[in-house]
């Protein structure tokens, strides 16, 4: 097993700097939102995740990618916060190793996503692989997490999610948007 300059195993993932101070800790991508999706894949992101967006890159573009962990969904992060796992895997991994363990960790952050740019309005279109990956059709539930979002299947959330509080509000939720 390849070794991080730390001594530590290295693992996937696990190069994801913490403690980053500055603009990316000031704007945290937080709520919840049910939008829908067209056929051609077109959803809205909301306007606070623009906001956020914004604050922390300055632009409009996102980074979208499946789920680093188990679950089937989407994870959109910032382009600035996708430059920082580049450069905290630069610190972490030795510049001459030649390790398994950092290409896989690479090939999971950066050859499963895809950058997208939203309109003005906030609209982009989910990529069609992404969709199939994701099983999204129809709704979306967008959540934050702080540093980063997730877009899921509603239904997916619900059955893969473990939060009983958690679940029975985003239950309610699509119970009420459903029944219009």
């Amino acid at each position: 097993m390849s070794q991080a300059k730390s001594g530590r195993p290295a693992s996937v993932f696990a190069f994801e700097k913490r403690g980053w101070s500055g603009p990316l800790d000031t704007a945290v991508f937080q709520g919840n939102w049910l939008n829908a999706v067209d056929a051609k894949g077109r959803m809205s992101i909301p306007a606070p995740f623009r906001d956020v967006v914004q604050q922390r890159a300055g632009d409009r573009r996102v980074v979208l990618m499946p789920h680093r962990g188990d679950w089937d969904c989407l994870e959109g992060q910032t382009t600035t916060h996708v430059s920082r796992i580049n450069e905290a895997a630069n610190e972490r991994f030795a510049p001459d190793d030649v390790s398994v363990e950092e290409d896989m960790a690479r090939l999971r952050a950066f050859s499963l996503s895809v950058q997208v740019q939203y309109e003005e309005t906030g609209r982009i279109v989910l990529p069609e692989d992404l969709r199939e990956f994701a099983e999204i059709e129809g709704e979306v539930l967008l959540v934050g997490l702080g540093a980063h979002f997730q877009i899921w299947n509603p239904d997916l959330f619900l059955e893969q999610t473990g939060d009983e509080r958690l679940k029975k509000f985003i239950r309610r939720k699509l119970e009420k948007a459903r029944a219009k």
